[in-house]
């Protein structure tokens, strides 16, 4: 349970960070959303989705366990999303590292013991 705890705090907090970084237009972000030729709708979109799915880690360890298992799975499909559209327009093998690094933490956390 430790490591479940554990785990998803820290996922929530990264997921709280680059959500940010889309929703208030972090310059680094704003750079990122051109690189990726993307609407800022879409990368708002994609940073409140980040949000409502660190929310629903932390409420998932409070009360419902059903509500962190769909943020995960929610997750789980923008980091599927995210490593998609990085081989689609990024020559640096370093971010998707980092993408499929989350998502199989995500699985991991998907699969702990709640």
């Amino acid at each position: 349970m430790t490591l479940t705890i554990a785990l998803s705090i820290v996922l929530a907090l990264l997921f709280v960070a680059t959500g940010a970084g889309k929703l208030f237009g972090a310059k680094t972000s704003l750079e990122a959303r051109d690189h990726f030729r993307m609407s800022s709708a879409l990368w708002r979109t994609i940073g409140a989705l980040e949000w409502a799915g660190a929310a629903g880690l932390v409420v998932g360890l409070v009360t419902w366990q059903w509500v962190a298992h769909a943020a995960t799975v929610g997750l789980g499909l923008l980091m599927v999303g995210a490593t998609i559209t990085r081989l689609r327009y990024d020559s640096k093998p370093t971010g998707v590292v980092v993408d499929l690094v989350l998502l199989a933490l995500l699985i991991t956390l998907l699969f702990l013991d709640r």
